[in-house]
């Protein structure tokens, strides 16, 4: 039954557009109808390509069959104007539900844009990742170990005063224009993100010290860096992984570029909403803001994804997306709280996920304000907290306990317990700092939840464990943007936060919390410590990844013990899919392989 109401509605389609066609003027087919046909004609049933051929001449022209339908489609949308096809072509409704389709509902009111130079949030990622390659990429959740991606091969050279990265293309890559890729087009991609200087570009000029001059093309087939002796060839190779730094099609970029406020926008315009120009998996079919983004496979891809479609809808609501993944109207959820995928644990059509996580819950304790500037009062503080009651009872079990500052899934990430909540040693270190009676405190907390965390109900946790101690914290609820102002401003007394990597290199996390004239965490809470700094230093430029896991421990248990700052937790990712679903895994950064899931 299902199948002959599908059959009934395609064949209806294609009745509708033929008039449409019959109706309209010239050149005005709406883009819109075109693409609609075209994604749901490409699977019509046999069953309707069979029954197309009896309908009347005039339908017969247009749809004898499934595939005569999409070709008279095709060749009246090649007659359309440009600029009519354009500005309707984000009317198209996607394909939905088909098995040749898969449906991921999460809020994407943080996607902005789909070029990799601008890109820098998690929903512009998880489309990013999937269009654009990188030369060389971790695999699925697997942080620790480089694999070649468009590069085949590199090599890391003293050169004296600066290191020289070499990096050797594969042969055969092309993008989804056709266009080979050649070094000529990680050079322009590259020199285009620092020149644009958006949100990303620090990755290439703070993080790797480099300027377009030190971008260079031996040949076609070789990309050289030159990187000053103050970074850290090991960090950036990681670095690379993340989408910001996805090559794209220089010569199909370039058609692109315009003027914007008297500068060359570098077809940055273009590929925000609309352009497509990589060599990975999927190419952007269209973005509607605030509502849909649709991936579509790119034939010319090394590696074809075993789904051709990929819808991204926008679904803010956790209680409409677990609705929609309920009636199989969505493959995968993705922002469901604790209590809905307790929920629907039970249900045999549906499989919960619970994946890994970057980001840290943490304490900082500005250290500017007395008596949190005595390392044993912070000590006392860490001793009291009931590390274990927060995640079993407070999160459900959806949480690790971590309390050093790289998360598990990093190289050098330390998962070791440290603190044990020890109440009568925490009173001991108290009484050592000189205030056994206790202190008054405020303690600024964000409004709501943040993932799958009560704010509220963990800042009344700590509250009440440290009132075991004496240590009386007066809660004080803000909103993120307004909590952050006051925190950078290094005014916050103690800040109940969280953080999250930029890239998966434990730098990424080390320098902010570790090294005060890194400008971030350490700054915020007023604790400059020399010590640290040189450790965080020494531990980024160590070439040889064994002895880089080995000074990230001696940082990590330094920083826990002298530190500002009492980690908590690392959250997981929970998830739900249709229990069809397979091939699925998150990684850990934010996004995830699409190319390699099926139903």
């Amino acid at each position: 039954m299902k199948l002959f109401t599908r059959s009934m509605w395609v064949l209806g389609a294609l009745l509708a557009l033929v008039a449409i066609i019959a109706c309209s003027p010239a050149g005005g087919v709406p883009q819109g109808a075109v693409q609609t046909v075209q994604a749901v004609a490409t699977n019509v049933p046999g069953t309707v390509a069979a029954a197309a051929t009896n309908v009347a001449p005039t339908v017969q022209a247009a749809a004898t069959q499934a595939n005569q339908a999409v070709a008279t489609v095709q060749a009246v949308a090649t007659a359309v104007p440009a600029t009519v096809a354009a500005a309707v072509a984000t009317q198209a409704p996607a394909p939905s539900g088909a098995e040749n389709t898969i449906v991921w509902v999460k809020n994407i009111d943080d996607y902005i844009t789909t070029d990799p130079a601008e890109g820098y949030e998690f929903s512009d990622w998880l489309a990013i990742h999937n269009i654009y390659d990188t030369l060389v990429k971790f695999e699925g959740k697997d942080l620790t170990n480089l694999k070649p991606g468009l590069a085949e091969k590199w090599d890391i050279k003293d050169a004296g005063d600066h290191w020289e990265l070499t990096f050797t293309l594969k042969d055969g890559v092309k993008f989804a224009s056709g266009n080979p890729l050649t070094s000529a087009d990680v050079v322009y991609s590259w020199q285009r993100a620092i020149n644009l200087n958006k949100s990303p570009a620090f990755l290439w000029t703070s993080t790797g010290g480099l300027t377009p001059e030190s971008i260079t093309a031996p040949d076609a087939k070789t990309v050289m860096l030159k990187m000053p002796k103050t970074a850290s060839p090991t960090e950036f190779l990681n670095v690379m992984t993340a989408p910001p730094l996805g090559i794209v099609d220089s010569v199909e970029v370039k058609k692109h570029e315009t003027t914007v406020d008297g500068k060359n926008d570098f077809g940055n315009t273009w590929l925000k909403s609309e352009g497509s120009a990589g060599s990975g998996p999927y190419a952007l079919d269209h973005w509607t803001p605030q509502v849909e983004v649709l991936l579509k496979a790119n034939p010319n891809a090394a590696v074809q994804p075993k789904t051709p479609n990929i819808l991204i809808k926008h679904v803010p609501e956790a209680v409409n997306q677990q609705s929609l993944l309920e009636k199989g109207d969505a493959d995968i959820a993705f922002d469901l709280t604790p209590e809905q995928i307790t929920a629907v644990q039970s249900n045999k059509d549906l499989t919960t996920i619970k994946a890994g996580n970057l980001q840290i819950f943490y304490g900082g304790m500005n250290v500017a304000q007395k008596p949190l500037d005595n390392p044993k009062v912070r000590e006392a503080i860490r001793y009291a907290i009931d590390y274990d009651g927060i995640v079993k009872d407070l999160l459900s079990g959806n949480a690790q306990v971590l309390q050093t500052i790289i998360p598990d899934g990093l190289l050098g990430a330390n998962t070791e317990t440290i603190f044990t909540r020890d109440v009568e040693k925490a009173k001991g270190l108290l009484k050592e700092a000189g205030v056994e009676n206790g202190f008054d405190m405020e303690i600024l907390v964000p409004t709501g939840n943040i993932g799958i965390v009560p704010m509220g109900d963990l800042a009344a946790k700590l509250q009440a464990d440290l009132a075991e101690i004496g240590v009386n914290l007066k809660i004080t609820q803000q909103p993120e943007s307004e909590l952050l102002a006051t925190y950078r401003a290094a005014k916050g007394p103690i800040v109940l936060i969280r953080w999250g990597p930029d890239y998966a290199d434990p730098n990424t996390n080390a320098a902010p919390f570790g090294d005060y004239s890194a400008g971030s965490i350490a700054k915020r809470n007023s604790w400059d410590d020399k010590t640290s700094a040189e450790m965080v230093n020494k531990a980024k430029l160590e070439p040889d990844s064994a002895k880089r896991v080995a000074l990230y421990k001696e940082l990590t248990e330094y920083i826990a013990h002298n530190g500002p700052y009492a980690v908590l937790f690392q959250p997981f990712q929970l998830l739900a899919t249709r229990a069809n679903v397979q091939g699925f895994d998150w990684n850990p950064m934010g996004y995830s392989d699409l190319w390699t899931i099926s139903k």
